[in-house]
This record gives C-alpha cells, structure tokens and sequence, in this order.
C-alpha cells in the first residue's frame, strides 16, 4: 500500500523546489492606466439573444440515456458463459 505513495510523494517534494514564476511586472502600465469600457444599455444586450428552441434539445439525449440503461440492464441479467 505504501509503495505507490512514494513516487508521488517524491514528485510532490520536487515540484515545491521549482520556482515561482514571476508576477510582478506581468501587466502593462498602459493596461492599469486605460479606461474603462462603455456600458451598453440592457435592452440591446437582451435584443441580441437568440430565441429559445422549438423543442426541448435535451429529449433526445435523455431519451438516448433510457435506451442505454436498460441496454446495461439487459446485459447484466444475462445469464455469464
């Protein structure tokens, strides 16, 4: 039982010895200092949404998941030769 933990226990030990990268400097003065993006109004985000489906897309793939289950139930009642 202790043997698999060693090999990851050594990797876990080796991987805190590598050093951090380096964060500071990451962002661009000219980032910081930007301005802040517009808003846009709600109603032209909302307009730009698509319509829901005619049908619900998630019958099919439950439908599938039936057909499935009871595929795995007839293959565990049958009979191991």
């Amino acid at each position: 039982m202790l043997r698999p933990a060693v090999p990851f226990a050594v990797i876990a030990a080796l991987s805190a010895c590598a050093p951090a990268p380096a964060v500071e400097g990451a962002v661009s003065p000219a980032v910081t200092s930007a301005a802040y993006p517009k808003l846009a109004p709600l109603d032209t985000l909302l307009a730009a949404v698509p319509p829901a489906p005619a049908s619900d897309p998630a019958a099919p793939v439950e439908a599938r998941a039936a057909l499935l289950r009871s595929r795995a139930e007839a293959l565990r009642a049958a009979p191991q030769g």
